[in-house]
Formats: structure tokens, sequence, C-alpha cells
């Protein structure tokens, strides 16, 4: 049976969002280290989309650590922009072609999906939907209660 409730968030983000939920700060977490940097092996697709997303987030949002899941995110990304592609080039009296001449659906239909499901799953993981940015204020220092000095 899996852990009940929603994924805990990690120690920085309830620092930066103001720790809400009033839980105790882990200080023994620990703090991923090292710039992740485009591996070479990429496809030329997936390198533009690492430029992309490695030049619209913060420093150090992204680490070493992370780098594995952002290949994978990026590799996910150029499969499911090739399928779309195949998809449309593959017309058929109906525009794209969705089904083969046989009446199965095209293969591509399924790798675009199954890509289009991973990289939601990791772009989750690494903080690069609009929900999961929700509420971060990066850099903005929370505002402070007038009576927050009072208790040492």
């Amino acid at each position: 049976m899996g852990a009940r409730g929603p994924k805990p968030k990690p120690t920085q983000l309830r620092v930066l969002e103001g720790n809400p939920g009033r839980l105790p700060i882990n200080q023994a977490e620990p703090v991923p280290q090292g710039e992740a940097t485009c591996p070479d092996y990429l496809s030329e697709d997936a390198k533009g989309k690492w430029r992309e997303i490695m030049d619209s987030v913060p420093p150090g949002m992204i680490t070493l650590a992370d780098a594995g899941l952002l290949e994978a995110y990026c590799e996910a990304w150029a499969l499911h922009k090739r399928a779309t592609e195949e998809l449309r080039n593959t017309k058929d009296l109906f525009g794209e072609s969705l089904v083969t001449r046989s009446g199965k659906p095209s293969p591509y239909l399924r790798i675009r999906n199954d890509a289009a499901k991973t990289m939601a799953s990791l772009a989750t993981r690494l903080g690069l939907s609009p929900a999961d940015r929700n509420g971060l204020k990066l850099g903005v220092p929370k505002e402070r209660n007038k009576w927050a000095g009072l208790i040492g």
C-alpha cells in the first residue's frame, strides 16, 4: 500500500511559501549541489528544449540531481513533437491520419499520447507546470507581522 495524502513538499519550497501549515522544518534535508548541463547525447530537439527550460527557470531551481529527470522530459517532448509531425505528414481523406489503412489506430497516436503522459508527470516533479508554480514567490520576502518581534 502506498503513502496516504499528497506528497510532502520539499523544505526549500515550504520556506519560500512561508510554511503556511506550520509544519516542522527539516534542518537535515540534503541540499542538491551542482549545475545541470545539457548532455551531448540528447537529440537536437531535446537540446533545444533543455536550453529553453534552463533559460526560463530561476538559477539553482534545477540542479545536477535533477538532470536525469530533465533529460527524460526533454526527450519525451522531442518524441511528442516528432509523433505529431508524423501524424500531420501522413494525411488521408480526413486530414490528419489517426487511423491506418487497415483501420487500426496510428502507432504515432499512441507514441504521442505516451510522451504527453511522461511530460506531464515529469513537469510536476520538476516544478514546470503552472499548478506547481502557483503560490511561489521567489525572491520576495514574506510580509512581517507587526507582532513578530515581541516573542523571542
